[in-house]
């Protein structure tokens, strides 16, 4: 981020820091404005909240009461309460007495608590002594018809009650069934089990015409299952259902914020603990508040962004200008026009200076050039004629020319064709002229050496040219290539003459450029060996009158030298794969500028 400025105009940085410095003040003020207006927002919340959990907490637990009310009236029904400690005996005269008992319970039942559509009464053994139907409709409900946990229902701990939810496979209804089981007051010994059944649209009803949307309602039993719940969207915020302390009466309910602040969640127990009641508070008020604090924070900005930027415009003529026109007049002197100069105010401050210094900076780089540029360019012209002219012996070329007139003379062509190719080799090699030459005349060379080579080891050298004849007349320095094909030579067959070698010489234009192989398939480099070659061509060598053979090395810094570190030679190979040597050199034509495509 700070790299990203700091490239950036003196234009720009001005505005930034303007709007850095602007922008301080006002977004603690928003941030002030921002906690205060939440702080008041969550504190009605809170308060609203708290009221409406006391009294839907109060309403539900009044409601769950009223079947453990109902359940505990058996205690004054004598005998039901020996038909659930003793089973029904038909054959007993008493059992008119049973039914009059029942059928007053079922209507007091039903006075206290309309909701209930079904009564399942089991014994001390967990049989079915008695039940009651609302409707015809309800006599199929049974226990197993997909009750959860039907088993734990009829063997309850003592002062335990169990409630659950199902859906009812045969009916196609789904059902709330409340357990209870009566034991003996004193010695706390198991009696039987009272069942009700409501239907849960009916307990729907009534949760949902005490909640108001978006608030949701979650019902937990003991045994941590939700059996009931307005909406599920927040079901991993509701914690589980942990058992609480004793009295239940004196646990109160807690009331806390998530960990964004964007739900209120109650928390309380029922129905003596046995079941945990969850209302989760949608925070929409703060969120409305926060957009609303956000669309102010983002005006003011706009606004004052807005003057500060009118303000830098302004600034600027005064500021900017001179600098940007003294950065274009280094544009000038980059390109190289020395001959610009800058005009000054009589002022002194930074920028005039800065003028003052650039002009003195051009005079002085005039003065230099003409002094110095004619005598750099003499010393490389004369550093690239020393590498190409290291050795000059005009006599062995006469020599080499007598010794093939004698051979013809004696009948021997072959030797004749020998001093013929060499002769023409030093020739090429000896000729001061000009230091640059053609693809065609390099590859010439080359095949002169080549035919020497041949006739010394015979049918182990075997060669191959392949190059386009566009690219014949593209300009290059002398002596490239030959240096490379002996390299190759010298290193494949200089220490052995048992294995064959075949050397290929390719070239292709490639993005302004010409590529160059030399490709052996001799014994290859090691990597370690290969390694220090590539690392000895990158270094240049301070030693360029040494006198050093004309070998790779000396062919990569002259093309270097002459047309930029871009060309050179690269070298791959691997141990038993052979060596390929690659030559950049620019796309030139002859009487032509360098070719970029």
């Amino acid at each position: 981020m700070i790299k990203l400025f700091l490239n950036r105009s003196i234009k720009t940085k001005i505005v930034w820091i303007n709007v850095v410095i602007s922008l301080i003040p006002l977004l603690l003020l928003a941030l002030i404005f921002y906690k205060t207006s939440t702080q008041l927002l969550e504190k009605t919340m809170v308060r609203n909240a708290d009221q409406n959990a006391g009294y839907l907490s109060e309403y539900l637990n009044k409601y769950f009461n009223s079947f453990s009310y109902s359940a505990l009236q058996v205690y004054g029904f004598k005998s039901i309460m020996n038909l659930m400690e003793n089973g029904s005996d038909y054959n007993n005269a008493d059992i008119i007495n049973v039914r009059d008992s029942l059928s007053n319970y079922y209507r007091l039942l039903q006075s206290q608590n309309e909701d209930v559509i079904k009564i399942m009464i089991y014994g001390k053994k967990n049989k079915l002594e008695e039940s009651w139907s609302k409707a015809d409709t309800y006599d199929a409900i049974q226990l197993g018809n997909g009750v959860p946990h039907s088993d734990e229902l009829l063997d309850l701990p003592f002062q335990h009650t169990f409630m659950t939810t199902y859906q009812d496979a045969k009916l196609d209804r789904s059902f709330f069934v409340y357990g209870v089981t009566i034991y003996d007051p004193f010695y706390r010994n198991k009696i039987g089990t009272v069942l009700f059944f409501v239907q849960s649209r009916d307990l729907k009803k009534r949760l949902e015409s005490y909640n108001r949307s978006p608030n949701v309602i979650v019902l937990q039993n003991s045994q941590a299952e939700t059996f009931y719940q307005t909406s599920s969207i927040y079901e991993e915020q509701v914690k589980k259902y942990s058992v609480p302390e004793f009295p239940v009466s004196k646990v109160k309910h807690e009331l806390n914020f998530n960990d964004k602040h964007d739900l209120l969640i109650d928390t309380s127990y029922l129905d003596h603990g046995n079941v945990q009641l969850n209302i989760v508070y949608p925070n929409t008020e703060l969120d409305k508040n926060r957009k609303y604090i956000l669309d102010i924070t983002l005006l003011a900005l706009f606004v004052v962004i807005s003057f500060i930027y009118l303000f830098s415009l302004m600034s600027q003529q005064f500021i900017t200008k001179p600098i940007h026109r003294l950065g274009h007049m280094m544009k000038v002197v980059r390109n190289g026009d020395f001959s610009v100069s800058l005009k000054v105010n009589d002022w002194h401050d930074d920028i005039s200076e800065l003028s003052r210094n650039f002009n003195f900076m051009t005079r002085k780089i005039r003065d230099l050039i003409e002094s110095e540029y004619e005598m750099k360019l003499r010393n490389k012209e004369a550093q690239i004629i020393a590498l190409q002219t290291q050795i000059n012996p005009h006599f062995l070329y006469n020599t080499l020319q007598t010794i093939g007139g004698k051979a013809v003379l004696n009948g021997d062509y072959e030797i004749h064709e020998m001093c013929s190719a060499l002769g023409d080799m030093f020739r090429y090699s000896f000729y001061e002229g000009n230091k640059e030459s053609t693809l065609s005349l390099e590859l010439l060379h080359v095949n002169n050496y080549l035919f020497i080579q041949k006739i010394r080891f015979e049918e182990l050298l075997q060669a191959e040219i392949d190059v386009a004849e566009e690219l014949m007349g593209c300009q290059t320095i002398r002596f490239v290539l030959q240096p490379i094909v002996e390299n190759a030579i010298v290193h494949a067959l200089g220490k052995t003459l048992t294995t064959q070698l075949h050397i290929r010489l390719s070239a292709r234009k490639q993005d302004g450029s010409i590529l160059i192989a030399v490709q052996d398939d001799g014994p290859g480099i090691e990597s370690q060996e290969l390694i220090a070659l590539q690392h000895m061509l990158k270094i240049r060598s301070p030693l360029e009158y040494s006198g050093i053979s004309m070998g790779m090395k000396n062919v990569n810094e002259r093309l270097k030298m002459v047309y930029g570190s871009a060309f050179g030679i690269e070298i791959e190979s691997a141990r038993g794969q052979g060596t390929t040597v690659f030559i950049t050199i620019p796309y030139e034509k002859r009487g032509t500028k360098p070719c970029i495509e």
